[in-house]
């Protein structure tokens, strides 16, 4: 028990706050999204952050080890999920990526990119890359990432299997691979982009073109993009006021509580309100780098904390930038702020892997 005790005391507990007002920040705005409105979906959200940092706090508390022992399990388990939520999970607007649970719809693709992250950081760690120019080697990692980059794109999610291409080749390039073989992945990308372009459902090419020009359709897949802009300008620097967003509560807004949040946040706070929340976001991802970073002969640790902060920070760059008409949108929530059950519950994870790290440096 005085070792619980020890443990739960040495938990970084400034990264917790920060952490903590970001969620406090996604309930302001939850809160304001369904004012006036019945409150299942804010009472659903304050049950999903208490379990979430009751989660934190607990895998902040498991030594690191865990994960490196059990990584190809884990693995495994989020990929037969996958491919049960691929082919025959519960149907909801015109996806397959979720598994009813007793009532309780769960989303196998946002584990498995905690899951993913932990096995490529343990196949890295346990092999040593003597010849770097031998790249055969690199068969098992990129099939890891391959499997499930596919089974998410058939769901479809575009935006969850971007998202794991990313943080993946960020691991590939601190785990040591050089530039020729980014450059080869990239001609290859060249070269296969035209069948993924085909394999994509009609509305995702639609979001994509839209990007370039949403004026084109501005009732039809260009509405989305319009009235976030629109929602973002009119908040000017200090915003309408808490509940007052226009844009929002006269339903203008599409998905105001989920993928467009950070919209609604523009219009009620204004520059002042989007840009304290980038800077949050951004104080976050810096602390949990300059943790990551002392674990200079630990490639397993240096792996898992490198892949885990860079999978917030670029959902959260996506998000912020699809909104404002920078990306297209590819249905990306904004961590801990957006309304969700499995994406922000695997951000909680993913931040007590990250306090489990932080700990292991204060023992050592």
């Amino acid at each position: 028990m005085s070792e619980l005790i020890i443990k739960f005391k040495n938990l970084n507990w400034f990264f917790i706050f920060l952490v903590g007002f970001l969620s406090f920040v996604g309930l302001v705005m939850i809160y304001s999204a369904t004012f006036g409105e019945e409150s299942n979906i804010l009472i659903s959200h304050v049950y999903k952050i208490i379990f979430g940092f009751s989660l934190m706090i607990l895998f902040g508390l498991v030594e690191i080890e865990f994960w490196k022992k059990n990584a190809y399990i884990f693995y495994f388990i989020g990929l037969v999920l996958l491919i049960i939520a691929s082919f025959y999970g519960y149907l909801g607007k015109g996806a397959r990526r979720w598994i009813n649970f007793y009532g309780i719809n769960f989303q196998p693709s946002e584990i498995m990119k905690i899951f993913l992250i932990v096995s490529l950081a343990k196949f890295f760690d346990e092999k040593k890359m003597h010849e770097p120019r031998d790249y055969l080697f690199l068969f098992v990692p990129l099939t890891l990432v391959v499997i499930p980059f596919i089974l998410i794109l058939i769901q479809p999610d575009l935006g969850t299997a971007m998202l794991i291409l990313f943080v993946s080749v960020v691991i590939f390039f601190i785990s040591g691979i050089t530039f020729k073989f980014f450059g080869i992945l990239g001609l290859l990308s060249l070269i296969i982009t035209p069948y993924l372009w085909g394999g994509l459902k009609e509305y995702q090419k639609q979001r994509i073109l839209t990007l370039f020009d949403p004026e084109n359709d501005p009732l039809g897949s260009g509405y989305h993009i319009i009235q976030s802009q629109i929602a973002v300008g009119s908040g000017g620097t200090f915003g309408k006021g808490w509940t007052k967003g226009t844009q929002s509560h006269l339903d203008f807004l599409p998905e105001k509580h989920t993928d467009f949040i950070f919209s609604m946040l523009g219009e009620e706070f204004g520059f002042f309100g989007t840009i304290s929340v980038v800077g949050l976001i951004c104080l976050i991802t810096y602390m949990a780098y300059y943790i990551t970073g002392r674990f200079v002969h630990d490639n397993f640790n240096r792996i898992v904390g490198y892949g885990v902060i860079t999978n917030f920070f670029f959902a959260s760059f996506i998000n912020m930038s699809m909104v404002i008409g920078i990306l297209p949108i590819v249905g990306l929530p904004l961590p801990l702020v957006s309304y969700g059950g499995s994406s922000m519950l695997t951000y909680f994870i993913g931040f007590g892997i990250i306090l489990s790290l932080d700990r292991k440096i204060k023992f050592n």
